[in-house]
C-alpha cells in the first residue's frame, strides 16, 4: 500500500443511473470489459468466474495497459469521449475503437461493490481499488487508494487485470449463457489475434466464437450481404455485410429480427425496423448486419445502452426504410422456399403431387384449389405432417360444391393461422358428413342395382360396361376419369403423340387415371366368369405393353396396374400362383363382383353411420 491516490471526479447520480441501474446483470458488465480490452489491442482476454464460496469475477487482458498518469487523466475520467479527441483507432492503429461514451467503467458497480484494478505498461505496474460504499460517502470526488505505484515488472507483461468482489448476485454463474450473450453483443471473436475465453471455477476454459450467437438455431435458408437482389437504392447498401437466416423452427423472442453491429459491437437489438411482423413466418427470421458507417456520421446516433439507434434522424430514417424493404423481400422469399420444401417433402413421403392434381382440375376450379392448397402449404404454423393430412382431405372433399364454397371463403382471407384453419376444416367436416350422407343414400341404390346385375349374370358388353361407365367409383373410389373401350393407338396418339406403333391395336375395357396418376387397366368379365391363368396372362401382356409405351414417358406415372373383375377366382394351382405373384408385386389384381359389392357397401355405409351418429348427438340438423 502506498500513500498515493488517484482521483475520480463524478456526480453520484451519474454513477447511480449509468452504472448501477444500466448494468444490473452480468453480461453487459463483462461486455464493457471485453470492449475495453479490444480497444487496448489485447490479443487475448481471459474471464474467470468463481462461485465456490464467495463469488469473484476476474477479467485479464494482454492489451497495452495504462501508465499511472493515464489512470486519472483518462481511465477514471467519467464521460470522456475518446473519439472527440481524435482517437478513432487503437494505439496500434490496427483496430477501430469500440468504446465511445466513456462510461463503461461505471458498469462495475452494477453487480459488485468492490473493484481492484491492476495494470502493467512499459515495465511499470500500478494497482488501485474502487469501493462503492466509499464512493457514495465521498460526495463528488473520490480518491482511490493506490496499492502499487510504478512497481517494476517485466516489459513483456503489459495488460490489465480487473477483479470484482462483494458481488450482489445470488445465483451461480452460467458460463455458456455468458458466452452466448457475448457472441450476440460482439462480432469480433473470429478476428485474427483476438481471443476470449471463459473459465468457470476449475472447469475447462470455454472459447467464445461469433457462431455462438446462433446457438440452437438450425438454418434452413440464408441470405448474405451485401444483398444483391434488392432494387431499393440506398447509398450505403454495398457497405452492409452480414447474414439473415431463416430457421427450420421459430427462434426465441430475443433472437427474432435482425441485429445491427458497428465496429464489431451491437448498436441495435433484434427487430424488424418498422416492418409489420404479425405473420407467424417472421418468427423464423434472425440474423445480424454490420453497419460500420454509422460510426463515421457527424451526428452520434448510437444509444448509450447500445440497444437501439436513434431513429429520429434523416440518415437513420433512410437506413430504416432500406432495412424494411430488405426484410419484407427476404420474408417473401423464405415463405416461397419453405412452401416448396414442404411440398417436396409431402410428395416424397406420401406421393401427393399437388401441382399434378391442380392441373387436372377445370380452369375455374383450379384457381380456387390453388388458393386453398397455398393456404395449407405456405402456412408456417402447419407442419409437414399436418399438411399431408389436410391436403389429402381437401382433395377428397373438393368433389362437393359445398366444400368449394367453403374453400372460396377461406381463400379470400388474407392470412389464416394454423389453429383457425384447422377449426374451419372441423366445421366443414359437419357439412361434409351431411353431404356424404346424401351422396351415400344415392349410391346405396346403385349398389343394390349392381347386386341385381350379378344375380342376373349380365353380359359384360354392353350391360356391365355401361353400368360401370356411369358409376366408375364402384371399381375404385380413387378413379376420377376413365375412357371406355379405347384402342392403344387412339390412346397413345391422343395423350403422347406417338406416330408409329410396333404392335397391332388391341382392345381393352377401361383405361383409368387415379389420383396418384397411376394407370389402371380394367378387364371386365361376366359376373359368373371364373378368372383363369389365360385371363391373367392376357392382362399381363396389356400391362407390359402400356407400361413400355406410356409409363416410362411420364415422370409422374409410377406404375401401370391391371384389374381383372369376374365372378370368382380359379382354384387351379397355376392360376393361383400367378395371381399371388402379380398381387405381391402390385402389378395385377383379381377382384370379384361380390367383393366390389361388399367393399362399396361398406365404404358408403360408414358415411351413413357417421352422419346418423352426429345427428343423434345433436351436432347436425336437416
Amino acid at each position: 500500500m502506498t500513500n498515493k491516490t488517484v482521483k475520480m471526479g463524478f456526480d453520484p447520480n451519474t454513477i447511480e443511473h449509468l452504472g448501477v441501474q444500466m448494468y444490473s446483470t452480468l453480461p453487459p458488465v463483462i461486455a464493457e470489459l471485453v470492449a475495453n480490452a479490444y480497444d487496448a489491442d489485447a490479443k487475448k482476454v481471459r474471464i474467470f468466474l468463481e462461485d465456490k464460496g464467495e463469488k469473484k469475477i476476474t477479467v485479464e487482458d494482454t492489451g497495452h495497459g495504462m501508465s499511472f498518469e493515464n489512470l486519472e487523466a483518462k481511465f477514471l475520467k467519467i464521460g470522456r469521449n475518446r473519439r472527440e479527441e481524435g482517437n478513432q483507432y487503437s494505439e496500434s492503429g490496427k483496430r477501430k475503437v469500440i468504446g465511445k461514451k466513456g462510461i463503461g467503467k461505471l458498469s462495475f458497480f452494477g453487480i459488485a461493490n468492490h473493484v481492484e484494478i491492476t495494470t502493467r505498461r512499459e515495465g511499470k505496474e500500478n494497482a488501485f481499488t474502487l469501493d462503492w460504499a466509499a464512493i457514495k460517502r465521498s460526495g463528488s470526488e473520490y480518491n482511490a487508494p493506490v496499492h502499487k505505484y510504478n512497481a517494476k515488472c517485466s516489459e513483456d507483461q503489459s495488460g490489465t487485470k480487473i477483479v470484482l468482489t462483494q458481488i450482489r448476485r445470488k445465483t451461480s454463474f452460467q458460463p455458456k449463457d455468458l458466452a452466448i450473450s457475448l457472441a450476440r453483443t460482439f462480432a469480433v471473436f473470429n478476428e485474427h489475434r483476438f481471443e476470449v475465453e471463459i473459465t468457470h471455477n476449475d472447469e475447462k476454459p470455454r472459447k467464445v466464437t461469433n457462431e455462438m450467437k446462433y446457438d440452437g438455431v438450425e438454418t434452413e435458408n440464408s441470405w448474405d450481404f451485401p444483398y444483391q437482389e434488392s432494387a431499393f437504392q440506398y447509398e450505403y447498401a454495398e457497405q452492409i455485410t452480414g447474414k439473415i437466416i431463416s430457421a427450420k423452427t421459430p427462434v426465441g423472442p430475443s433472437m427474432k429480427g435482425i441485429a445491427l453491429f458497428s465496429r464489431g459491437k451491437l448498436v441495435n437489438n433484434h427487430e424488424f425496423y418498422g416492418q409489420k411482423a404479425s405473420s407467424h413466418g417472421y418468427t423464423y427470421l434472425t440474423g445480424w448486419l454490420s453497419i460500420d458507417f454509422v460510426d463515421d456520421w457527424e451526428q452520434d446516433v448510437i444509444g448509450t445502452n447500445r440497444q437501439s439507434l436513434n431513429w429520429e434522424n434523416e440518415k437513420t430514417s433512410d437506413l430504416r426504410s432500406y432495412l424494411q424493404h430488405v426484410v419484407q423481400k427476404i420474408y417473401t422469399e423464405q415463405r416461397k422456399k419453405k412452401a416448396e420444401s414442404k411440398k417436396n417433402a409431402i410428395r416424397r413421403r406420401t406421393g401427393i403431387d399437388v401441382d399434378n392434381w391442380l392441373q387436372k382440375l377445370p380452369g375455374h376450379e383450379r384457381n380456387l384449389a390453388q388458393k386453398i392448397t397455398d393456404q395449407i402449404i405456405e402456412n408456417e404454423g402447419i407442419d409437414t405432417e399436418k399438411a399431408e393430412g389436410l391436403l389429402s382431405y381437401v382433395q377428397d372433399a373438393f368433389q362437393f360444391e359445398a366444400f368449394k364454397e367453403f374453400a372460396n371463403d377461406v381463400a379470400d382471407m388474407q392470412e389464416v393461422d394454423s389453429a383457425e384453419f384447422i377449426a374451419l376444416l372441423k366445421e366443414w367436416q359437419l357439412v361434409e358428413a351431411k353431404e356424404l350422407y346424401r351422396l351415400s343414400l344415392g349410391r346405396i341404390s346403385t349398389i343394390n342395382e349392381l347386386r341385381k346385375h350379378i344375380d342376373d349374370n349380365s353380359w359384360e358388353v354392353p350391360t356391365m360396361h355401361q353400368f360401370f361407365k356411369q358409376f366408375p367409383w364402384l371399381l375404385d373410389p380413387r378413379i376420377i376419369e376413365f375412357q371406355d373401350e379405347v384402342s392403344y393407338s387412339k390412346l397413345l396418339r391422343k395423350h403422347y403423340a406417338e406416330k408409329e406403333l410396333t404392335e397391332s391395336d388391341r382392345r381393352i375395357d377401361f383405361v383409368c387415371t387415379s389420383v396418384s396418376n397411376s394407370r389402371f387397366i380394367i378387364e371386365l368379365k361376366r359376373p359368373r366368369h371364373t378368372v383363369n391363368a389365360k385371363d391373367i396372362e392376357q392382362a399381363a401382356q396389356y400391362r407390359v405393353f402400356l407400361e413400355n409405351h406410356i409409363g416410362n414417358t411420364l415422370e409422374s406415372a409410377s406404375q401401370v396396374v391391371a384389374y381383372i373383375v369376374g365372378g370368382k377366382r380359379s382354384s387351379d394351382p397355376y392360376a393361383q400362383s400367378k395371381m399371388k405373384t402379380y398381387c405381391t408385386t402390385g402389378q395385377i389384381y383379381v377382384k370379384t363382383y361380390s367383393e366390389l359389392l361388399e367393399n362399396a357397401k361398406t365404404y358408403h355405409q360408414e358415411f351413413i353411420e357417421k352422419y346418423e351418429q352426429l345427428q343423434n348427438l345433436g351436432q347436425l340438423s336437416e
